[in-house]
């Protein structure tokens, strides 16, 4: 693995990669603010728009993938980083409404009243089984739906190597490279005209008869990155390694290929067990197949060319001869050496599917050989104007207007209540001093601050390094919202703060976590609403703190993450629950200085807890290492007592 890269850093090396992949294709369009690719005009043929994404850092994935015939958009985090749901929701907008009539007139548009806004299509999302896509895609879907758009999802998780262990039983296979494969055959029936719900029926069907399995020879590296340790011999590689530099299931010795090929064939054909006779159960005589073969982006094309030499002589030796045979950077690690295979069965599909009025036979080997204009599956290219150019400045204002449209106004102003001084009637009624929220608010951001090194010790161990780089990103983008007075607690009703800062989470934090708290702060602030209308007179500081259990029980409903897992759900959990315990029970009479104090137990108690779901589960951990608190509960903690702390010092000074 080289450490050496072009540019030193990772700081806007997201942005350049997209505006690269667009220029390849004059079809494609880039919203840059949600890092949206999307394909302009919209298909013809297509009712269903078909979307995916995930984080950077797996080029072509997705952005090279969009065009007719495959994806309608895509969407990019950062490296390694799941995207926002407020990126996602944007993805979804423009495939659901983007058009023609809004890009042909562009010369003509002055104002929003001018555009013209297409029928709206439905969407399906593919999305890859790793815990920030679920949680991040969950939260655009619900939003989406809430807007009355019809979306659903279809969820790849085709990483056979943990398949039967016990880290994998309550977060499910990993995704993989598959994922591409997915994304080729369900754009294609799209672009057929399928409706969605056949399209939901194909893709789910198609996963399930989907198997992949990866090796890698070393760890990627990061642009600006120095921290590296190698971990992996010379001689050696992993088997089942992740695309984040995950663990696999074993190590072996590389310098027999014939031996590697066979132990990763053999993992693919026994991974749904085998069948009297001895025959493996995945490939049944006379299948027909379809292999996929990824360079995960650090092998030599020398190197690949033989390694599919093996493969198929591999499979032969199990009577198996694909009709289909794809290799090809698929989906990237960044520069990991290392390659995946995938199979997929497609006889085995065609045994499960169901046709009905809904559900239509599907002609998968025609539906891989359909034209796509997505650049990176085929060569052919359209559409290239006489000039070269693009008018990329009026097509990201025209991008802005609609997405504007779309979403009422939202995106330019913020929301606005319609309950007449809301606002300032609560504070009033229920005796609480704006400027006490706004130091406890304070409190918990400089608190937070103060433990991001340990956080990011913490996660060190136990996960991927990045937990106190996440809650500080979220702690100064709310100290600058505050500062810049974007964040005015005495001009906002509770709902309006809440929400509020759940957009600022959502904006900044990134990662599992900041989906999370988005979620969180988000049914939060819905809960508040519904308490304070339409009379704030009414309303006590008690009943104020049991809306925290309503957020918590919507956040429920998006994870399965609970107490003793290991996750911010051990101190979260407590600080809500605590809420609603009597004050004749606390010992101070206080409630929130009660959820404080169970909130921080919480966190102890994941003290040497081993992690059940997340990142942290692929990670192994050495025998007699004491782990220390779960990094995220440990914020959670931190937050709540910086701001009890904040707003009772604010209260003494008064």
């Amino acid at each position: 693995m080289s450490r050496k890269h072009v540019y030193g850093s990772s700081d806007g090396l997201v942005m350049k990669s997209l505006q690269g992949a667009v220029a390849l294709n004059p079809s494609l369009r880039l919203h840059q603010a949600s890092k949206t690719v999307y394909v302009s005009p919209p298909s013809l043929q297509a009712k269903v728009s078909v979307i995916s994404g995930g984080g950077a850092g797996h080029e072509p994935a997705h952005a090279s993938y969009t065009g007719y015939g495959m994806l309608a958009a895509s969407v990019s985090g950062e490296i390694f980083a799941s995207p926002s749901a407020k990126q996602i929701l944007s993805t979804i907008r423009l495939a659901a409404y983007a058009g023609e009539d809004v890009h042909t007139r562009r010369n003509t548009i002055t104002d929003r009243s001018a555009i013209h806004v297409p029928h709206r299509k439905d969407v399906l999302a593919i999305i890859n089984n790793y815990t920030g896509d679920r949680l991040n895609f969950g939260l655009a879907i619900e939003k989406a739906r809430a807007e009355g758009i019809r979306v659903d999802s279809v969820v790849v998780a085709d990483d056979v190597s943990l398949l039967h262990s016990e880290s994998s039983s309550l977060v499910g296979p990993r995704g993989l490279a598959g994922n591409i494969l997915v994304c080729k055959i369900l754009g294609a029936l799209a672009e057929r005209g399928s409706s969605l719900e056949n399209l939901k029926h194909a893709g789910d069907t198609i996963v399930s008869h989907l198997a992949s399995i990866g090796v890698g020879l070393d760890h990627c590296h990061i642009p600006g990155n120095d921290s590296y340790s190698a971990t992996i011999g010379d001689d050696e590689c992993e088997v089942g390694l992740g695309l984040h530099n995950e663990p696999g299931v074993h190590r072996m010795d590389i310098r027999d290929s014939v031996k590697l090929i066979d132990e990763l064939i053999g993992k693919l054909l026994r991974s749904r067990g085998v069948v009297d006779g001895g025959r493996d159960s995945f490939v049944q005589e006379g299948d027909i197949t379809v292999l996929f073969v990824n360079n995960l982006g650090g092998m030599s094309q020398l190197e690949m060319g033989a390694i599919m030499t093996d493969i198929l002589a591999r499979l032969a030796l199990s009577d198996i001869h694909p009709l289909r045979i794809y290799s090809s950077s698929f989906m990237t690690s960044l520069n990991a050496p290392g390659f995946s295979i995938s199979l997929l069965n497609v006889s085995g599909v065609y045994r499960s599917s169901r046709p009905s009025a809904i559900y239509h036979s599907i002609d998968i080997l025609g539906l891989l050989d359909d034209p796509t204009e997505a650049h990176s599956w085929v060569g052919l290219r359209r559409f290239w104007s006489s000039d070269g150019r693009k008018d990329l400045r009026s097509h990201h204002r025209a991008t802005e207007m609609l997405l504007d449209l779309m979403s009422g106004g939202s995106r330019t102003s913020k929301t606005q209540d319609d309950r007449p001084h809301a606002e300032t009637t609560y504070w009033q009624y229920a005796d609480v001093s704006p400027e006490r929220v706004k130091e406890g608010i304070i409190g918990a951001c400089m608190a937070v601050l103060g433990e991001e090194t340990l956080l990011t010790q913490y996660d060190t161990i136990v996960g991927d390094g990045d937990c106190g780089m996440t809650f500080s990103r979220g702690a100064k983008a709310i100290l600058s919202s505050v500062e810049t007075q974007q964040l005015e607690v005495s001009k906002l009703s509770p709902d309006q703060l809440i929400h509020r800062i759940g957009e600022i989470i959502e904006d900044n934090m990134g990662g599992t976590i900041g989906a999370l708290f988005a979620i969180f702060f988000t049914a939060w602030s819905s809960a508040i609403k519904r308490m304070i209308h339409p009379s704030p007179t009414s309303v006590s500081s008690v009943r104020f703190m049991d809306t925290l259990s309503d957020a918590l029980t919507s956040l429920s409903h998006h994870t399965s993450a609970k107490p003793g897992d290991r996750t911010i759900m051990d101190a979260l959990y407590p600080l809500c629950d605590a809420t609603l315990t009597s004050s004749t029970e606390c010992p101070n009479g206080n409630l929130v200085a009660e959820a404080c104090r169970r909130a921080h137990e919480g966190a102890i108690s994941t003290r040497g807890m081993k992690p059940k779901l997340g990142r942290a589960v692929y990670v192994e951990i050495k025998e007699g290492l004491e782990l220390p608190p779960d990094p995220g509960a440990w914020g959670v903690a931190v937050l709540a007592k910086g701001f009890w702390a904040g707003f009772c010092e604010q209260a003494k000074e008064s």
